[in-house]
């Protein structure tokens, strides 16, 4: 992954999306030497988003498949969060 600091992304602008775009890989921008955002193509966040949204299923079918039984807020975040950590780790090892 590619990283600019804060000045180097505001000059090379185009530069740094046409290479998340084309390049299919995060850009980082960082400010005072830690992360700051990434720029991303629109093809990686919809993979990204796929998966979130994968996990999410998953995580609303093993409710279902226990039956009408009660579920905190909080427990069903953590099933949720363990399913994209799962997920993501998935598409990392592809």
């Amino acid at each position: 992954m590619s990283s600019y600091t804060m000045t180097e992304a505001n000059r090379r602008t185009a530069e740094l999306v046409n290479e998340a775009r084309y390049g299919h890989q995060p850009v980082m921008i960082t400010d005072h030497g830690k992360p700051a955002a990434v720029v991303i193509s629109p093809e990686l966040m919809a993979r990204y988003q796929a998966l979130e949204d994968a996990a999410d299923m998953a995580v609303i079918e093993e409710i279902k498949a226990r039956g009408p039984v009660w579920v905190s807020n909080d427990d069903a975040q953590r099933m949720m969060d363990q399913w994209m950590e799962e997920a993501e780790a998935a598409e990392q090892n592809r």
